[in-house]
């Protein structure tokens, strides 16, 4: 195949309207997600958003600068002849269900932009797959789907991508001629899976390809070791899409390793294989990688400390003398929707007879409240009592206000409290970049112990000196526990002992 056709070149001129309603959620979450908290992260229409997502934009300030939007302008310009419409962006920090009033507010201002922006050949979506609304039966992003094609001609063509964290359900895979997912995580690879989408989309409008889809939904919310895609057993899965890519014929391979959160009862990982023109390849490929996938989910996730414990190991690991050793609170996990809130690795480091320097986000709206207007330097009996409601212990403190920010990545103070420092926040934090510590004059290198409320991101922007994760458990919204006794429609691994994903996935696909 020539270069210039598979970049998508040479045929009619196209108009594809692009955007995105980005939200993962977490159904046992105390605190809701409102407009505010998109308007807050990251909300762009128009020309704003053009100007965001070109090489030269930020398209997700303090994240990633270039994002899908990003890729997707990339796969139109390599393409050339297409007319890239903008309409609206919005994303939130993971949190609760997404409440209702601000689930319409999303539609509202991405169907009004697809109004304004007259016929369209095709629409491009940058979705996650797991978001979670009040009172919505469902998949929300099949309805944002939905919608979106209701306003289109009936030969127009949509494509989506997706966080490999998606929830994949009939409504949402049927709806779709393209349907394409991150393939790391952490995830790094946003504006190349934008590219992926968009030239499969503009191939497929310009009637260089055909695309055909078969899809695999496997009875599993926990497994896959990590699911990290470098390490075992993941990397030999995401090896495989790759080579499963260059046969002649398939167009795009995704892998979904569920985000078990949500309140849905239809949750598993899914498989999912576009090929051009070409049915019974795409369900041969279908089937082959569902194996491989389950097979690896086989794998269990790692072991767990307590908060105790995972103290007592961070002070004896010989890493720490190369910089802070990461507790990850499982339990309490922002980057998979909790509010943040946990109190109980603070409880820990204050019973604790090992002196660590430690940094710790916590989400105390009340307390944040309280102490934003007294002076720095200033000296303070504390009671941190975490989220509203999520009865956490109280922690009593005797500390001192060091320092005060508020930027896109929350409103926050920080209290020192001997070798402990403590971000008393008043949205969840979110510290994945060390930008968060050092915008409250903390040098992240310099602790002992760093704790994160988040699964894998982190690691991307410190790479270079944490060396040593130790998963933590803590009980809070984002617990194990509560995802292996949440009822669920069929049987799933690991709550039951399967030898066989077929079962599961009729039933979950039909």
């Amino acid at each position: 195949m020539k270069l210039g056709r598979t970049l998508g070149r040479g045929g009619r001129p196209l108009r594809i309207g692009y955007g995105r309603i980005f939200h993962e959620g977490c159904a046992d979450s105390p605190v809701p997600t409102t407009e505010a908290d998109f308007r807050r992260m990251h909300h762009l229409e128009g020309a704003e958003l053009e100007a965001a997502a070109g090489l030269r934009g930020t398209e997700l300030k303090s994240f990633f600068p270039h994002a899908e939007l990003t890729g997707f302008l990339q796969a139109s310009r390599a393409a050339g002849g297409v007319d890239a419409v903008p309409l609206s962006s919005s994303l939130a920090v993971p949190s609760g269900p997404v409440t209702r009033e601000c689930f319409e507010w999303l539609l509202e201002r991405l169907t009004t932009r697809l109004r304004e922006a007259g016929p369209l050949d095709g629409v491009y979506l940058a979705l996650h797959g797991s978001m979670d609304v009040v009172g919505l039966e469902g998949s929300p992003e099949a309805e944002i789907v939905r919608r979106v094609r209701a306003l289109l001609a009936p030969e127009a063509m949509v494509a989506a991508s997706f966080d490999l964290h998606g929830n994949m359900t009939p409504a949402l895979v049927e709806q779709l001629d393209v349907l394409v997912a991150y393939r790391t995580n952490p995830h790094w690879d946003l504006a190349p899976t934008g590219f992926r989408a968009g030239n499969r989309l503009i191939r497929a409008l310009r009637g260089h390809v055909t695309p055909v889809k078969a899809w695999r939904k496997l009875p599993v919310v926990l497994g896959g070791g990590m699911t990290i895609d470098f390490v075992s057993p993941m990397r030999a899965v995401f090896r495989a899409m790759r080579a499963m890519e260059q046969r002649p014929g398939v167009l795009a391979t995704s892998l979904f390793m569920v985000h078990p959160f949500t309140s849905s009862r239809e949750l598993g990982w899914s498989v999912h294989v576009l090929t051009d023109g070409d049915q019974s390849l795409a369900e041969r490929v279908a089937d082959e990688l569902a194996d491989l996938a389950w097979q690896a989910s086989e794998t269990p996730i790692p072991e767990f400390y307590s908060a105790d414990d995972a103290l007592a190991r961070a002070a004896t690991s010989p890493w720490r003398r190369l910089g802070p050793v990461t507790l990850v609170d499982t339990d309490d996990i922002v980057g998979a929707g909790a509010p943040g809130g946990s109190t109980r690795i603070l409880e820990a480091l204050v019973r604790s007879p090992r002196p660590l320097r430690a940094l710790i986000p916590i989400h105390d709206p009340a307390l944040y409240a309280t102490l934003d207007g007294e002076a720095l330097g200033s000296v303070h009996d504390v009671v941190v009592r975490g989220t509203p409601g999520y009865a956490q212990p109280e922690i009593a403190l005797r500390a001192k206000l060091v320092a005060r920010s508020d930027s896109e990545l929350g409103r926050r103070v920080l209290l020192a409290a001997g070798e402990a420092h403590v971000a008393i926040c008043a949205e969840p934090p979110l510290p994945i970049h060390p930008r968060f510590w050092a915008e409250l004059e903390v040098d992240v290198r310099a602790a002992d112990v760093m704790v994160q409320k988040n699964f894998f991101h982190y690691r991307i922007f410190h790479l270079g000196y944490s060396f040593e994760h130790i998963p933590v458990t803590t009980s809070g919204a984002t617990s194990v526990r509560r995802v292996l006794e949440r009822a669920q429609r069929v049987p799933v691994r690991p709550s039951m002992t399967l030898t066989d994903w077929r079962e599961g996935d009729r039933a979950l696909r039909s």
